[in-house]
């Protein structure tokens, strides 16, 4: 019945971990994706780097603020299994 019990947990702590690192993934694919609509809206309005640099830096910033709140999260989550476990 332990070893049940340490093998659900240790699934469920694997899993949040992997929900974690694939924030970088998302991070790479929101850069880009803003970086292009940043750049069709310059071409369109004349205005070279600015919306690219803007709309760069808000994705940036949104998916660090979000990668930050799932990593305090997981870190939350993971101190508890490991008291329990104690």
């Amino acid at each position: 019945m332990l070893t049940k019990r340490r093998t659900t947990a240790d699934a469920k702590s694997i899993n949040q971990i992997v929900l974690v690192s694939a924030w970088s993934f998302t991070i790479v694919v929101s850069s880009l994706l803003f970086l292009y609509v940043g750049r069709r809206i310059d071409v369109a309005f004349n205005t070279e780097p600015t919306f690219m640099i803007g709309l760069l830096v808000l994705g940036i910033s949104l998916c660090v603020l979000r990668l930050y709140k799932d990593y305090v999260r997981t870190s939350q989550y993971l101190s508890r299994a490991r008291h329990r476990r104690a």
